[in-house]
């Protein structure tokens, strides 16, 4: 890879930042930070001359500076199992967190992706040897030393995957290539089509004469910078492919699981009807099932007991209680909950058109006394003052579970004539913020129940939803929360009516 050539078409804050991630990465500190221990390495020989005959590492005569740590996972790849080498630079990495260095990679929730798919096709590019593309500079390979079980010595010449700052030299290289709007020049940048990359995946939407230009100007750009791509990416404008986990159809506007994700939940499925799983496996499964949740638009929180013990195994793994492969006993509740959880993200997933303004902007809050709610009709500008107060029991609960329960009560007060719309819910609770955007809470049962109920009927509703934050002092449905509806004096009406007035001019809107 030539990385002066991108670094060339790279913005100047771009440019700096690479820069800085570069030093940090080839040109630390080495004072900084003290050898670490070193142990008896299991990195078997015949591996390490096997990246020796791919031009990976090389040789060394002894000991560097420091000591990485080699070893290899085992992963699917094309329906095959394969090893992938990992070079852990522990003290690589202590350097630059003792520099203060901190990653910046632009990677968001699968959802914010999913607008490409109402574009007429897509294409897909991906980098043949990844983070290898990227060479070390010779002068400070003796940092990528690392010894193998018989005690010979060898040092790395790529950029490993197991150091902090490769996934953004990675990421911003793959972007710049891409001739992705943030971080080119502008005369570079791919303007006709929607561009988004991950770490070294590259994805073009939009028009097939667009997409098919664009690509053949990357093709270009790899030409000229020394880039390679792997044989499998897709050569023209596909109306179906796959790209970071997601199985994407253009046309009919839908996304689900990905062929290899659905496969490896397909097998966890069978293998659910025993009474067991190793805590490994049910790690693993959690972070599918999240994922695979995220894209078929399942509420985790729907899965509530099967969520908190697929926590509860991870937690006790990271603590070092349990070990990977000791079983743990699958409660036929525990089984029968997976298993539909499982079922429930394998069905496509119609993604709708983004809207931009709201059909009904809903103000939520909650006190001691009760819950209030103010409805607002973006067509009419109508405005509807909701609320209650709590009965007894009710209100011994804890405040968030309370702000939960107002929102599920004004969300399910939304008539049936705003379906198909966009709703804007407005709270000034930051964890119902948070639940409602995630889907699910392990905090508590009934905080995770009231949220997830309300989002069920933004679902039936086919409404898309945002989630925002507002001061208390902001929030027109503070009065509501406080004061039964029958108590509303024309004045407090008024008073309400003025707040939400200051919220659409700017006086109460925050940004989170």
């Amino acid at each position: 890879m030539d990385v002066n050539g991108l670094r060339a078409r790279m913005t100047s804050s771009v440019r700096a930042r690479f820069d800085e991630t570069w030093r940090r990465a080839f040109y630390p500190d080495v004072e900084s930070v003290l050898p670490s221990l070193g142990s008896p390495s299991r990195f078997e020989a015949g591996h390490a001359r096997q990246l020796e005959k791919c031009g990976v590492a090389a040789k060394a005569s002894g000991p560097g500076t420091w000591t990485s740590v080699p070893f290899t996972v085992l992963e699917e790849k094309d329906g095959s199992l394969r090893q992938r080498f990992i070079l852990w630079t522990l003290d690589g990495n202590r350097a630059a967190e003792a520099a203060g260095y901190e990653a910046s990679v632009p990677l968001a929730h699968v959802s914010r992706y999913f607008g490409a798919i109402h574009e007429e096709c897509g294409t897909t590019r991906d980098f043949r040897t990844g983070f290898y593309a990227i060479e070390i500079p010779k002068a400070v390979r003796h940092l990528f030393r690392f010894t193998a079980d018989d005690g010979s010595w060898w040092e790395l010449n790529r950029l490993p995957m197991g150091h902090a700052c490769a996934p953004e030299l990675m990421h911003t290289l793959a972007a710049v290539s891409a001739g992705h709007p943030d971080f080119v020049l502008p005369e570079l940048v791919e303007d006709s089509v929607v561009v988004h990359v991950w770490i070294d995946n590259i994805r073009y939407a939009g028009a097939k004469q667009d997409v098919l230009a664009a690509t053949r100007r990357l093709d270009q750009t790899a030409a000229d910078c020394s880039l390679t791509w792997k044989e499998a990416d897709s050569r023209t404008a596909s109306r179906r492919y796959e790209f970071i986990g997601v199985d994407w159809r253009h046309g009919v506007s839908q996304v689900s699981p990905s062929s290899k994700l659905r496969k490896k939940l397909v097998s966890t499925r069978h293998e659910l009807s025993s009474s067991s799983l190793s805590a490994g496996e049910i790690e693993t499964l959690g972070g599918r099932l999240l994922h695979a949740s995220a894209i078929a638009g399942v509420f985790p929180g729907s899965f509530w007991f099967a969520l908190k013990f697929m926590r509860r195994i991870t937690n006790s793994l990271n603590r070092g209680t349990r070990m990977p492969a000791e079983r743990v006993s699958l409660s036929p509740c525990i089984r029968s909950s997976l298993q539909t959880w499982i079922d429930a993200v394998m069905k496509p997933r119609v993604v709708p058109k983004k809207i931009p303004t709201p059909s009904i902007t809903a103000f939520v809050d909650a006190s001691k006394k009760g819950w209030g709610g103010v409805l607002v009709d973006s067509r009419t500008a109508e405005v509807t003052i909701l609320g209650a107060l709590w009965s007894v029991e009710d209100s011994r609960l804890h405040i968030n579970v309370l702000e939960a329960m107002a929102f599920e009560r004004v969300v399910k007060s939304i008539p049936d004539t705003f379906a198909g719309g966009r709703i804007d819910v407005v709270v000034d609770n930051t964890t119902v913020q948070g639940v409602a955007r995630k889907g699910f809470s392990l905090r508590d049962s009934n905080l995770n129940n009231s949220v997830v109920s309300g989002l069920a009927r933004v679902r039936a509703l086919n409404c898309a939803l945002s989630v925002r934050w507002v001061r208390s002092e902001g929030n027109p449905a503070d009065l509501p929360s406080r004061v039964p509806l029958s108590s509303l004096t024309p004045g407090s009406v008024a008073s309400v009516t003025q707040a939400v007035m200051d919220f659409f001019t700017g006086g109460g809107v925050d940004g989170r």
